[in-house]
């Protein structure tokens, strides 16, 4: 009989009950959940399940559908493919996707992990939504990894990039296109970005590799700075930028060094090494506006 594989086939709409056992470490908790669909196969030697049609998993009030799925109770990880949706009514989130895998044993870290994969879309209560071609997120938290084509948005933020993720209060993001504080009117651009935020503003920021950042000062004037290494720091108030570094303001004056502090505050700019201003005078100004039309 050890030789013969024993499979559970079960009738059209049937469910089936799941307990997902302690698992992984000695802090995880057991889950139970159900699975039904229009067919399941449960193999009772290797504990796997397999189902097709119309599946639908539910744990602790969260919902995962698909056209197929497959999992093991003794992982206590399945996976749905074909047309995947979630609703995790706890986080306020929902999720659809073409895969997602979701792992449910509880640790200190998170409730689980839900790691989706093509054509991605997640959102979180009324104003957070991350699209991208691989999202893995950790149930219970903020924290995420997305990869590919990332356009992520919070009230306050706008993040595309090629790779993106948050972990608590830290967050980075790989060939970053844009990473907007919007209350803050900062926005940047780099190879790599990573940073802290506080209620959902910057407080440190660090960027390299072809450093773009506008922002708006006190004034009201516009201001872009490029190099190949940017600090923004909202505590001390300043910009500080190394390596080619270039600045340029709304209102004509251009500052070039090897290294510049911009002070948020005072609006001063500290130029260090091979420094160089120019700058629009009002004498030229005047000029200009002085000339005459052709043909008067």
């Amino acid at each position: 009989m050890s030789g013969i594989k024993y499979f559970l086939r079960l009738l059209p709409a049937a469910a089936f009950l799941l307990f997902l056992p302690f698992h992984a470490t000695l802090s995880a908790e057991p889950v139970e959940g159900t699975m039904s669909a229009d067919t399941i196969n449960y193999n009772v030697n290797t504990k796997k399940i397999s189902a097709v049609g119309n599946v639908i998993i539910k744990r602790e009030g969260a919902i995962l559908w698909g056209d197929k799925g497959e999992g093991s109770m003794e992982t206590s990880e399945f996976t749905l493919q074909g047309n995947v949706k979630g609703t995790f009514p706890a986080e306020k989130t929902d999720l659809t996707a073409d895969k997602v895998k979701w792992t449910g044993s509880k640790s200190p870290e998170n409730d689980g992990i839900a790691e989706a994969v093509g054509k991605v879309h997640l959102t979180r209560g009324t104003n957070e939504k991350i699209d991208a071609d691989y999202v893995l997120w950790e149930l219970g938290t903020k924290n995420y990894t997305a990869k590919g084509n990332v356009d992520a948005k919070t009230e306050n933020n706008i993040l595309i990039a090629d790779e993106a993720g948050q972990n608590k209060d830290k967050f980075w993001g790989k060939k970053v296109k844009r990473y907007e504080d919007i209350r803050q009117k900062l926005v940047v651009s780099a190879d790599t970005v990573n940073g802290t935020k506080a209620n959902e503003e910057i407080s440190e920021l660090i960027a390299v590799g072809n450093v773009v950042m506008d922002f708006v000062d006190k004034e009201g004037l516009k201001s872009r700075v490029t190099g190949e290494k940017g600090v923004y720091s909202k505590s001390k108030a300043t910009f500080v930028i190394s390596g080619n570094a270039k600045a340029v303001r709304s209102d004509g004056k251009t500052v070039s060094a090897d290294s510049l502090i911009m002070h948020e505050d005072s609006n001063d700019i500290e130029a260090i090494g091979n420094s160089k201003i120019t700058f629009i005078t009002n004498e030229k100004k005047d000029k200009k506006e002085e000339k005459p039309k052709s043909g008067e």
